[in-house]
């Protein structure tokens, strides 16, 4: 029987607190995103991000941006496995971004434009699970059959000796304490350089400094059975096979084993904790193109390089030997390629389509095998992700503006990285909102956005202790999230 506490590190380990984008990369960078989903050609000052070649159609001077989004996210999983309480199970993790910054400045002079910027370019958030997840409570919900299979020959021995039947096999549920949060952010500090080859073409360069801390703090305690009340009732595994061991009758190997498998699940159920800290850093190059074909029509695209990144365990409490201090795991960004078309066919009238690509077999994002060994992205994803965007944007009157979006994509993952720890989801989302120009220098922009995940179901097996055969159920996966932003947008 494997070491229960070990779920509770590997869950840590593996969740991803993703809000917008690809697999491990967020792409909603500032609240006109949100009220647009589609900024990938844009020439406002948040190009500092998405368009940074496009700061060459700024006017001169500075330009600033400001946003903040609050995000907030639930997970479901359902597992019908057939001994958890209450099967189907149902699993609910809640996920939050209160404070999720975009920062953006850009200085044009002529032909140049130097920008830098602050975002949170992966994680940003905590996630809070109270109840586990399946990998945590299945194999504790077969604790009460594995004891069933192992104690019910001893009561055959009883009984067929003429004696009455002592019930030993008779344990009725579990019960355990599982409780973690977990927080992941990934800053990233950019600073760029834009040129205006001609009025109509500009290209940029640039690179940004990751800055990665991953915070887990978790328990998984109070592993118990409940035997018959005439037994003890409520109590660990390994105390209730002990008391089996003291009934007489028993012959010393019969004995000697329960004795010997009580030691084991003292182990297997024992307490466990953790309090560790990854740090680590990472650099991205990116360039870019644009082209401001007329008034009407601008095209522009983007490079982003793979980031890799190394992140050091810094940890001062780890129960069960999963989380070394000192050692390194892998957590890269992939690399990204980004398309976009803004069209203007009417004074008031703005239309925009967008698509990105994520490099993401390339990469190493931290998955392991069963062996706790880091496998890179070529045996968990079959294809990389894509997203593609559209908006539309209207200007009501002479200071308001109205603007809705829909962004949709997939991350070509297969079977082996889809889990309860994390999933990688075919998404749909919505967005809308409205940009105020306060006056000729400020701009407000305030939005809401609504994903959907389409549920993705996956068969499995585990196979108790003792069990001749592997036990089959399915995990259904799904999730949404909701975005709340504002921001202002300045230019002196």
């Amino acid at each position: 029987m494997k070491r229960l506490n070990s779920l509770l590190i590997g869950m840590l380990v593996s969740t991803q607190f993703l809000f917008a984008g690809g697999l491990v990369t967020n792409t909603n960078q500032s609240a006109a995103w949100v009220r647009t989903l589609s900024r990938n050609a844009t020439l406002g000052v948040d190009a500092v991000y998405f368009n940074p070649a496009g700061l060459a159609q700024l006017n001169n001077g500075l330009h600033l941006s400001l946003s903040n989004q609050s995000i907030f996210q639930t997970r479901t999983i359902s597992s019908d496995y057939q001994y958890l309480t209450g099967s189907p199970a149902l699993y609910e993790a809640e996920l939050t971004a209160p404070i999720f910054p975009s920062i953006y400045a850009a200085y044009k002079m002529d032909k140049w434009t130097f920008s830098a910027g602050f975002n949170v370019i992966g994680g940003g958030g905590s996630a809070d699970f109270p109840t586990g997840l399946p990998s945590f409570e299945i194999p504790v919900s077969s604790l009460p059959p594995m004891l069933y299979g192992a104690l019910a020959p001893i009561d055959a021995g009883y009984t067929g000796f003429g004696f009455p039947d002592p019930g030993f096999r008779n344990v009725t549920g579990y019960n355990m304490n599982a409780s973690f949060v977990g927080k992941s952010n990934y800053m990233g500090y950019q600073v760029g350089a834009t040129y205006a080859i001609n009025d109509m073409i500009s290209v940029a360069i640039g690179g940004r400094m990751v800055s990665a801390t991953n915070t887990y703090e978790g328990s998984l305690t109070g592993i118990t059975i409940d035997a018959p009340e005439a037994y003890g009732g409520t109590q660990t595994a390994g105390d209730y096979l002990r008391f089996v061991a003291i009934q007489p009758g028993l012959d010393a190997g019969t004995v000697a084993l329960l004795n010997g498998t009580a030691a084991a699940l003292d182990v297997a159920t024992a307490d466990a904790s953790l309090d560790a800290v990854q740090k680590g850093t990472g650099f991205t190059p990116f360039i870019g193109v644009n082209l401001k074909l007329t008034d009407m029509i601008n095209i522009a695209a983007k490079y982003e390089h793979h980031t890799k990144i190394e992140l050091t365990n810094e940890t001062d409490v780890d129960d069960v030997g999963m989380f070394p201090d000192g050692e390194k795991t892998r957590a890269d960004l992939p690399g990204m390629f980004s398309l976009g078309a803004q069209l203007s066919p009417l004074n008031k009238l703005t239309a925009t389509v967008g698509f990105y690509y994520f490099l993401d077999k390339s990469a190493f994002y931290g998955n392991v095998n069963e062996s706790g060994e880091q496998i890179d992205n070529e045996t968990t994803i079959d294809a990389n992700g894509y997203i593609f965007n559209a908006s539309l944007e209207y200007k009501l009157l002479g200071i308001l503006g109205v603007s809705a979006g829909y962004s949709g994509g997939n991350n070509g993952v297969n079977d082996n990285y889809q889990s309860d720890f994390s999933q990688g989801l075919k998404s749909h989302t919505v967005g809308g909102g409205v940009f105020v120009d306060v006056s000729e220098m400020v701009t407000i922009n305030a939005g809401v956005s609504y994903t959907m995940y389409d549920d993705y179901s996956k068969a499995q097996s585990y196979t108790p202790t003792g069990f001749p055969s592997a036990v089959p159920f399915n995990d259904t996966y799904g999730k949404n999230t909701m975005i709340v932003a504002v921001g202002v947008d300045i230019s002196l």
